[in-house]
């Protein structure tokens, strides 16, 4: 190891578990903290090696791009390495972001991801052996550069998975306005206007069936979910909650509850008085 990238490592060990600290504090669920150090594992390291390759041309025989070092001095090798490696720290720090993002907006999570694929392949766009300068910074420019990039990728991915964007927390979020509702849990965050929904009934013992893509934790289920009842549906529910609202919107079945059987049906007399379609159902059946 270079002794340049030596600070690197350290970063790269200390800042997933400094995140991960946070997580404890702020009450994450187990799903969001072993998801965030899934992601933490994997990309925050690459993150660090690609930032050492940009400010300092290190690392550059570890780049399997297709190209020969052999033929290249070590100082050009530097400066081809460097413009790789500012390439692939942004494209490493907007993958972070996608991967948060897909837990609470899976289209924009993907189109994220997507994007940060080509971000890291757009040095093949001029060549993939041109080469630029490396940063001539004094060190202390250099420590500011890899400060400032690492809190511009990891204050927004901890706001994402701390429920900035969406929750990700263990509880099921109902809020209520006079033009509509707003549900928002894992993997489940809806707006609702009152004049769009199509019926809605309350479930006394609701089938939640199995989970096709989504989020279960033993105190929340939620996301996309399949029974006899509905077909495919979307739930956020407290899993050992029973009752459940259920309102179809355009042909489309969402299911929701609160952390208890009183606070459900409460929120039912509420929406009963908003909604013209609202109605008990005791038995499975949607009639």
């Amino acid at each position: 190891m270079e002794p340049a990238s030596k600070p690197y490592a350290v970063l790269a060990v200390l800042v997933p578990i400094a995140v991960l600290a946070f997580g404890l504090l702020r009450g994450w669920s187990w799903f969001s903290l072993l998801f965030s150090a899934l992601i933490l594992v994997c990309c925050f390291p690459l993150l660090c090696a690609m930032l050492c390759m940009w400010l300092h041309g290190s690392g550059y025989r570890f780049l399997n791009v297709g190209i020969d070092w052999r033929s290249m001095d070590d100082k050009k090798s530097r400066e081809v390495a460097s413009r790789w490696g500012l390439w692939l720290s942004i494209g490493t720090a907007v993958l972070l972001l996608g991967m948060a993002l897909i837990t609470t907006n899976l289209i924009i999570g993907l189109v994220l991801t997507v994007a940060s694929v080509g971000l890291m392949l757009l040095p093949f766009a001029k060549g993939a052996t041109k080469g630029s300068r490396l940063p001539a910074w004094p060190r202390s420019k250099r420590i500011a550069a890899v400060a400032v990039f690492t809190l511009l990728t990891i204050v927004p991915f901890a706001f994402v998975m701390d429920g900035g964007a969406g929750s990700m927390s263990n509880s099921v979020e109902v809020s209520m306005d006079e033009e509509g509702f707003t549900v928002k849990a894992p993997f489940f965050d809806h707006r609702f206007s009152y004049d769009e929904v199509d019926d809605c009934q309350y479930f006394e013992d609701f089938p939640k069936g199995k989970r096709v893509m989504g989020y279960y934790d033993g105190t929340i289920s939620s996301g996309k979910y399949e029974n006899d009842l509905f077909g495919r549906y979307e739930l956020a529910s407290y899993s050992k909650i029973r009752p459940c609202i259920a309102i179809s919107i355009g042909g489309e079945m969402y299911a929701f509850n609160q952390n208890s059987d009183g606070s459900t049906e409460l929120l039912y007399e509420s929406l009963k008085e908003r909604l013209p379609r609202c109605r008990r159902n005791q038995r499975h059946a949607w009639n």
